[in-house]
Protein backbone atom coordinates (compact mmCIF):
# COMPACT_ATOMS: atom_id res chain seq x y z
CA UNK A 1 0.00 0.00 0.00
CA UNK A 2 1.44 3.57 -1.23
CA UNK A 3 0.99 6.22 1.62
CA UNK A 4 -0.39 9.19 -0.08
CA UNK A 5 0.10 12.37 1.30
CA UNK A 6 1.45 16.26 0.90
CA UNK A 7 4.10 18.14 3.63
CA UNK A 8 4.38 21.91 3.51
CA UNK A 9 6.13 24.55 5.75
CA UNK A 10 5.79 27.86 6.70
CA UNK A 11 8.95 29.98 8.02
CA UNK A 12 8.56 32.93 9.91
CA UNK A 13 8.80 34.94 7.01
CA UNK A 14 5.35 32.81 5.61
CA UNK A 15 6.84 31.58 2.75
CA UNK A 16 5.44 28.29 2.36
CA UNK A 17 7.37 25.36 0.62
CA UNK A 18 6.30 21.75 -0.38
CA UNK A 19 8.45 19.68 0.16
CA UNK A 20 5.99 16.68 -1.67
CA UNK A 21 5.52 16.20 -5.15
CA UNK A 22 8.75 17.86 -5.93
CA UNK A 23 10.89 15.04 -7.25
CA UNK A 24 12.97 16.43 -9.36
CA UNK A 25 14.55 18.16 -5.75
CA UNK A 26 13.57 16.32 -2.48
CA UNK A 27 11.72 12.92 -1.72
CA UNK A 28 10.87 12.41 1.99
CA UNK A 29 12.47 9.61 3.13
CA UNK A 30 10.47 9.50 6.68
CA UNK A 31 8.61 11.40 8.89
CA UNK A 32 8.75 10.78 12.55
CA UNK A 33 6.42 12.19 15.21
CA UNK A 34 3.22 12.02 13.31
CA UNK A 35 1.46 9.65 16.01
CA UNK A 36 0.71 10.56 19.53
CA UNK A 37 3.39 11.74 21.88
CA UNK A 38 4.04 10.07 24.96
CA UNK A 39 2.71 10.29 27.92
CA UNK A 40 4.30 11.09 31.14
CA UNK A 41 2.61 9.60 34.27
CA UNK A 42 3.30 11.23 37.82
CA UNK A 43 2.65 8.47 40.89
CA UNK A 44 3.82 8.27 44.28
CA UNK A 45 4.71 5.22 46.56
CA UNK A 46 3.12 4.79 49.85
CA UNK A 47 4.46 3.42 53.08
CA UNK A 48 3.55 -0.03 53.29
CA UNK A 49 1.44 -0.50 50.24
CA UNK A 50 1.97 -2.27 47.39
CA UNK A 51 2.19 -0.37 43.92
CA UNK A 52 1.83 3.67 43.31
CA UNK A 53 -0.64 6.35 43.67
CA UNK A 54 -1.55 8.04 40.98
CA UNK A 55 -1.27 11.86 41.03
CA UNK A 56 -1.14 13.39 37.50
CA UNK A 57 -0.57 12.94 33.66
CA UNK A 58 0.33 14.79 30.86
CA UNK A 59 1.40 14.91 27.09
CA UNK A 60 4.96 15.20 26.46
CA UNK A 61 6.02 18.17 23.40
CA UNK A 62 6.10 17.16 20.24
CA UNK A 63 9.57 16.27 18.03
CA UNK A 64 8.67 15.79 14.38
CA UNK A 65 12.04 14.76 12.62
CA UNK A 66 11.85 14.76 9.02
CA UNK A 67 14.07 12.91 6.50
CA UNK A 68 14.36 14.30 3.35
CA UNK A 69 16.47 13.24 0.04
CA UNK A 70 18.32 15.39 -2.08
CA UNK A 71 18.14 15.28 -6.04
CA UNK A 72 19.45 17.36 -8.89
CA UNK A 73 21.64 19.79 -8.20
CA UNK A 74 22.69 18.62 -4.34
CA UNK A 75 24.44 21.43 -2.52
CA UNK A 76 21.86 23.94 -3.61
CA UNK A 77 18.71 22.04 -2.72
CA UNK A 78 20.40 21.39 0.13
CA UNK A 79 21.25 24.99 1.23
CA UNK A 80 17.74 25.80 0.20
CA UNK A 81 16.36 24.27 2.64
CA UNK A 82 18.30 26.27 5.16
CA UNK A 83 16.12 29.16 5.06
CA UNK A 84 13.30 26.85 4.28
CA UNK A 85 13.99 25.43 7.87
CA UNK A 86 16.13 28.36 9.52
CA UNK A 87 17.57 27.08 12.97
CA UNK A 88 15.54 28.35 16.68
CA UNK A 89 12.69 29.76 14.24
CA UNK A 90 9.08 29.20 14.63
CA UNK A 91 7.76 27.38 11.57
CA UNK A 92 4.16 25.46 10.58
CA UNK A 93 3.77 22.33 9.07
CA UNK A 94 0.47 21.81 6.83
CA UNK A 95 0.40 17.21 6.13
CA UNK A 96 -2.70 16.38 4.37
CA UNK A 97 -3.84 12.70 4.17
CA UNK A 98 -7.01 11.33 2.80
CA UNK A 99 -8.74 11.21 6.06
CA UNK A 100 -7.09 14.79 8.14
CA UNK A 101 -5.75 18.02 6.73
CA UNK A 102 -4.17 19.39 9.53
CA UNK A 103 -1.52 22.07 11.04
CA UNK A 104 1.66 22.15 13.81
CA UNK A 105 3.44 25.10 14.70
CA UNK A 106 7.05 24.57 15.82
CA UNK A 107 10.78 25.98 16.26
CA UNK A 108 13.25 24.21 14.31
CA UNK A 109 16.01 22.40 16.24
CA UNK A 110 18.36 21.05 14.00
CA UNK A 111 18.99 20.45 10.39
CA UNK A 112 21.38 17.68 9.82
CA UNK A 113 23.55 16.30 6.83
CA UNK A 114 26.04 14.19 5.82
CA UNK A 115 27.71 15.60 2.62
CA UNK A 116 30.01 13.01 1.72
CA UNK A 117 28.03 10.18 1.19
CA UNK A 118 26.59 9.43 -2.53
CA UNK A 119 22.96 9.11 -1.65
CA UNK A 120 23.10 12.96 0.60
CA UNK A 121 19.95 13.06 3.11
CA UNK A 122 19.04 16.42 5.19
CA UNK A 123 17.21 15.40 8.69
CA UNK A 124 15.20 17.99 10.09
CA UNK A 125 13.78 17.86 14.07
CA UNK A 126 11.33 20.57 14.88
CA UNK A 127 10.12 20.36 18.23
CA UNK A 128 6.54 21.44 19.03
CA UNK A 129 5.42 22.53 22.13
CA UNK A 130 1.70 22.76 21.51
CA UNK A 131 1.52 19.11 21.19
CA UNK A 132 -1.96 18.37 19.53
CA UNK A 133 -2.33 18.77 15.59
CA UNK A 134 -4.57 21.51 14.47
CA UNK A 135 -7.62 20.99 11.54
CA UNK A 136 -6.63 23.28 8.91
CA UNK A 137 -10.28 24.68 8.50
CA UNK A 138 -12.48 26.60 11.77
CA UNK A 139 -16.23 24.47 11.89
CA UNK A 140 -18.77 27.01 12.86
CA UNK A 141 -22.40 27.43 13.82
CA UNK A 142 -25.06 29.60 15.10
CA UNK A 143 -26.76 29.55 18.36
CA UNK A 144 -30.37 30.28 17.35
CA UNK A 145 -33.96 28.89 18.55
CA UNK A 146 -34.73 27.49 14.78
CA UNK A 147 -32.17 25.28 13.10
CA UNK A 148 -32.65 24.41 9.66
CA UNK A 149 -32.62 21.06 8.10
CA UNK A 150 -33.78 21.16 4.63
CA UNK A 151 -31.07 21.37 2.04
CA UNK A 152 -30.80 21.23 -1.55
CA UNK A 153 -30.52 18.74 -3.62
CA UNK A 154 -33.52 16.71 -2.14
CA UNK A 155 -35.77 14.33 -2.99
CA UNK A 156 -38.88 13.25 -0.92
CA UNK A 157 -40.42 9.81 -0.79
CA UNK A 158 -41.58 10.29 3.13
CA UNK A 159 -42.11 13.34 5.35
CA UNK A 160 -39.07 15.46 6.24
CA UNK A 161 -38.99 18.38 8.94
CA UNK A 162 -37.45 22.11 7.65
CA UNK A 163 -36.27 22.37 10.71
CA UNK A 164 -36.22 22.41 14.68
CA UNK A 165 -37.49 24.93 16.63
CA UNK A 166 -35.77 25.10 20.57
CA UNK A 167 -37.60 26.76 23.69
CA UNK A 168 -34.34 28.77 23.64
CA UNK A 169 -31.47 29.54 21.35
CA UNK A 170 -29.26 26.29 20.65
CA UNK A 171 -26.33 24.96 18.86
CA UNK A 172 -25.24 21.75 18.10
CA UNK A 173 -21.75 20.94 17.46
CA UNK A 174 -20.31 17.68 16.71
CA UNK A 175 -16.27 17.98 17.77
CA UNK A 176 -14.53 15.79 15.52
CA UNK A 177 -11.22 16.21 17.08
CA UNK A 178 -9.45 13.09 19.15
CA UNK A 179 -9.26 15.40 22.17
CA UNK A 180 -11.71 18.06 24.13
CA UNK A 181 -10.82 21.64 22.62
CA UNK A 182 -12.05 25.23 23.50
CA UNK A 183 -14.38 27.77 21.17
CA UNK A 184 -14.29 31.08 20.18
CA UNK A 185 -17.83 33.03 20.97
CA UNK A 186 -18.73 36.05 19.12
CA UNK A 187 -22.20 38.00 19.85
CA UNK A 188 -23.56 41.04 18.29
CA UNK A 189 -26.44 42.96 20.47
CA UNK A 190 -29.75 44.38 18.90
CA UNK A 191 -30.79 45.47 21.81
CA UNK A 192 -30.12 46.06 25.64
CA UNK A 193 -29.15 43.49 28.61
CA UNK A 194 -26.80 43.00 31.25
CA UNK A 195 -26.54 39.43 32.12
CA UNK A 196 -25.69 36.86 29.46
CA UNK A 197 -25.18 33.05 30.36
CA UNK A 198 -23.62 30.75 28.23
CA UNK A 199 -24.24 26.75 28.98
CA UNK A 200 -22.83 23.87 27.33
CA UNK A 201 -25.51 21.49 28.29
CA UNK A 202 -23.35 18.13 27.51
CA UNK A 203 -20.78 19.33 29.90
CA UNK A 204 -22.82 21.54 32.08
CA UNK A 205 -20.32 23.60 32.21
CA UNK A 206 -21.75 27.55 32.22
CA UNK A 207 -20.13 31.24 31.93
CA UNK A 208 -21.85 34.03 33.50
CA UNK A 209 -20.96 37.81 32.47
CA UNK A 210 -22.98 40.25 34.14
CA UNK A 211 -22.04 43.75 32.81
CA UNK A 212 -23.61 47.37 33.73
CA UNK A 213 -24.91 47.34 30.19
CA UNK A 214 -24.96 45.57 26.34
CA UNK A 215 -26.27 48.06 23.97
CA UNK A 216 -27.51 47.95 20.37
CA UNK A 217 -24.57 47.82 18.56
CA UNK A 218 -22.07 45.93 20.76
CA UNK A 219 -19.75 43.00 19.84
CA UNK A 220 -18.39 40.66 22.60
CA UNK A 221 -15.75 37.79 21.47
CA UNK A 222 -14.69 34.76 24.27
CA UNK A 223 -11.83 32.69 23.36
CA UNK A 224 -11.98 29.82 25.64
CA UNK A 225 -8.86 27.77 24.09
CA UNK A 226 -6.03 27.46 26.56
CA UNK A 227 -3.22 29.52 26.29
CA UNK A 228 -5.17 32.50 24.86
CA UNK A 229 -8.53 32.77 26.97
CA UNK A 230 -9.88 36.64 26.79
CA UNK A 231 -13.17 37.94 26.43
CA UNK A 232 -13.22 41.09 24.82
CA UNK A 233 -16.35 43.52 24.41
CA UNK A 234 -16.01 46.20 20.99
CA UNK A 235 -18.35 49.19 22.13
CA UNK A 236 -20.81 50.26 19.42
CA UNK A 237 -18.67 54.15 19.71
CA UNK A 238 -15.17 51.90 18.87
CA UNK A 239 -14.15 51.76 22.72
CA UNK A 240 -12.33 48.22 23.41
CA UNK A 241 -13.20 46.53 26.91
CA UNK A 242 -11.29 44.15 28.94
CA UNK A 243 -14.48 42.09 30.53
CA UNK A 244 -12.05 39.36 32.78
CA UNK A 245 -13.19 40.74 35.60
CA UNK A 246 -16.74 40.56 35.22
CA UNK A 247 -16.33 37.20 34.66
CA UNK A 248 -18.31 35.86 38.04
CA UNK A 249 -16.18 33.14 40.09
CA UNK A 250 -18.03 30.42 39.66
CA UNK A 251 -18.02 29.99 35.74
CA UNK A 252 -16.14 27.71 33.89
CA UNK A 253 -14.52 27.87 30.59
CA UNK A 254 -16.35 26.43 28.27
CA UNK A 255 -15.07 23.54 26.13
CA UNK A 256 -16.17 20.86 23.82
CA UNK A 257 -15.82 17.13 24.39
CA UNK A 258 -15.64 14.83 21.72
CA UNK A 259 -18.46 14.26 20.12
CA UNK A 260 -22.09 16.02 20.19
CA UNK A 261 -21.99 19.52 22.09
CA UNK A 262 -24.86 21.37 22.41
CA UNK A 263 -24.32 25.44 23.15
CA UNK A 264 -26.65 27.61 24.92
CA UNK A 265 -27.40 31.05 25.89
CA UNK A 266 -29.68 32.94 28.03
CA UNK A 267 -29.74 36.72 28.84
CA UNK A 268 -31.51 38.59 32.14
CA UNK A 269 -33.14 41.12 30.23
CA UNK A 270 -34.41 41.77 26.02
CA UNK A 271 -35.56 39.16 23.55
CA UNK A 272 -33.30 36.43 22.18
CA UNK A 273 -34.15 38.07 18.67
CA UNK A 274 -32.15 40.85 20.20
CA UNK A 275 -28.73 38.65 20.36
CA UNK A 276 -27.43 37.37 17.61
CA UNK A 277 -24.36 34.40 18.68
CA UNK A 278 -22.12 32.47 16.65
CA UNK A 279 -19.57 29.50 17.36
CA UNK A 280 -16.14 28.13 16.10
CA UNK A 281 -13.48 25.63 16.68
CA UNK A 282 -10.77 24.30 15.65
CA UNK A 283 -10.49 20.42 16.25
CA UNK A 284 -7.59 19.06 17.44
CA UNK A 285 -5.93 15.64 16.70
CA UNK A 286 -3.26 13.52 18.55
CA UNK A 287 -1.88 12.19 15.46
CA UNK A 288 -2.54 11.55 11.70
Amino acid sequence: MILIFTLKVKNYKNEIYELTHNYDRYYIKSISGLTPPPTTINTSVGGIHDGSYYNSSRLQQRNIVITIGLRGEIEVNRQRLYSVFPLKKECTLFYKNQNRDVKIRGYVETLEADIFVYQEEVQVSIICPGTYFEGVSAIKGEIRKVQPLFEFPFSINRPIPFGNIYDRPLCVLDNIGDVECGCIFSFHFYEYTNFLRITNEVTHEYMDLKHAGFCEGDELYINTNFGDLRIILYRYDGEKMNLLPFLKNDSSWIHLEQGINKLSFSISEGHYDGLSAKVEYTPLYGGV
